[in-house]
């Protein structure tokens, strides 16, 4: 016969391993990225995505990511895209990118290490 002690001591440990399988589901995988989510209190994680490529002056797609300049729309494999408000070099092939948002317009994108200021691609 089990005692109350050996009860109480399985409840706690199978509390505390549901405890931490929860925060390991609930953290943002932005924290793999090197973003520093102190810059991303009040923001909601909304998306994860691969950037493909980008959009020129001219407007046709270019392959890769070189960073986000102002203005340059960053095109992800899903052909959805935003627009660089802030820009930084950076280069990778197809990197993720965990878009954030505080309303629709005040939106944050975390690529590899940076953390840009994006608006709506319209």
């Amino acid at each position: 016969m089990r005692t109350a002690h050996a009860a109480v001591a399985e409840a706690v440990v199978g509390t505390a391993v549901a405890m931490m399988l929860s925060l390991a589901i609930a953290t943002p995988s932005a924290l793999a990225a090197g973003c520093d989510l102190d810059e991303l209190i009040g923001y909601q994680l909304v998306a994860k995505k691969s950037v493909e490529g980008y959009l020129d002056d001219a407007g046709r797609e270019q392959p890769g990511y070189f960073g986000c300049v102002a203005g340059r729309v960053l095109v992800f494999t899903d052909r959805t895209g935003v627009r660089c408000r802030s820009s930084g070099r950076q280069q990778g092939l197809m990197p993720p990118a965990y878009l954030f948002a505080r309303s629709r317009d005040e939106l944050k994108l975390c690529v590899l290490d940076e953390l840009y200021d994006v608006a709506p691609a319209r």
